[in-house]
């Protein structure tokens, strides 16, 4: 089922809005791993990033570690060798029990994507071995949970998350919350939303609705006419026959009146999926409802800065990360 997106076709852009797309910046000096939680939302830019990376697995050195151990190949060695409707359940059963040895984290991309094909029996088994894995696996986990194209894969792959959500969890959701793809951004809202990643809710603010340019050929993109329309001879043209001779009228149009062209547009993508997401965890965090500012980002921008983000620096002063801060 694919997510509910109202479009609204407007003539001017939103303004003053931070955005969202493009690589985001660390933010530096903050040793709370909430710290995305306690720093203003910028008025221009994109939103910093919401966890620590300097302690994560980079995706580079992953991919360039999965190259020179080969584990795409690998898999799908293993995935001729004993899955397939011919193989018999034994030789079936020795693949997944081989399956559960790609513990490196390195791995759990090629197996989402070699294995991808398979049947239910041999995806569940995956999803169950990443839930064995630590937070890489379920950062594993996440990442099926969003981009899957399986709706029923997607909804396996939640169940198995635990909350909260680990470092490595959030840092998928920063990565997919980002994504120029409606489905995969609403798919990442609702996993927030179910794990409850108060982390996320920055993200979540500046990503419940997008601006995009208008399908466009060449020409106008509509037009309205309203006109009085007057006909007219415009021209004649002889008409011979056998001893006989005559004229035939050409007929022209004049139009008086008003022509609206529209010659480009924005498309307004409103993602109820992230927006539903960010009022429930907002309004249980914050202990009173925010669902009266709808999709208005600049009274969410307003929200966070003032009473929000005081709110959270006096509970962290409170309640202080566990070995201080």
């Amino acid at each position: 089922m694919r997510p509910r997106v109202q479009r609204f076709v407007l003539t001017a852009a939103l303004t003053g809005l931070a955005a969202v797309a493009g690589d985001a910046g660390v933010a530096t000096g903050a040793d709370d791993p909430r710290f995305g939680l306690l720093g203003p939302l910028p008025a221009s830019g994109a939103v910093p990033s919401i966890v620590h990376l300097r302690d994560a697995p980079r995706e580079s050195d992953l991919t360039l570690r999965a190259r020179a151990r080969d584990y795409a190949g690998q898999i799908r060695r293993l995935r001729r060798a004993h899955f397939g409707p011919i193989r018999s359940p034994a030789v079936r059963a020795s693949g997944l029990a081989e399956l559960r040895e790609f513990t490196d984290p390195a791995a759990f991309r090629p197996l989402i994507e070699e294995l991808a094909g398979e049947g239910d029996e041999v995806r569940l088994a995956l999803l169950d071995h990443f839930r064995g894995q630590g937070e890489e696996g379920q950062a594993a986990l996440a990442w099926v949970a969003i981009t899957d194209e399986d709706e029923a894969i997607r909804g396996e792959a939640g169940r198995r998350l635990a909350a909260p959500a680990a470092t490595p969890v959030l840092r998928v959701l920063d990565q997919t919350l980002r994504s120029n793809r409606h489905e995969i951004a609403n798919n990442a809202g609702a996993v927030a939303g179910m794990l409850g990643a108060i982390e996320t809710i920055p993200l979540l603010i500046f990503s419940q609705a997008t601006r995009d340019p208008a399908p466009q050929d060449e020409g106008d993109l509509a037009w309205i006419a309203i006109q009085t329309q007057r006909a007219f001879v415009a021209n004649v043209r002889p008409v011979v026959g056998d001893n006989s001779g005559a004229f035939e009228p050409v007929l022209g149009v004049v139009s008086e009146g008003i022509v609206l062209r529209v010659t480009d547009a924005v498309v307004i993508v409103y993602r109820t999926v992230i927006h539903n997401a960010l009022v429930a965890m907002t309004s249980r965090d914050w202990g009173r409802p925010t669902d009266d500012m709808g999709y208005d980002m600049r009274r969410w921008w307003e929200w966070y800065n003032e009473e929000y983000l005081p709110y959270k620096r006096d509970q962290h002063r409170l309640d202080p990360p566990a070995g201080g801060g």
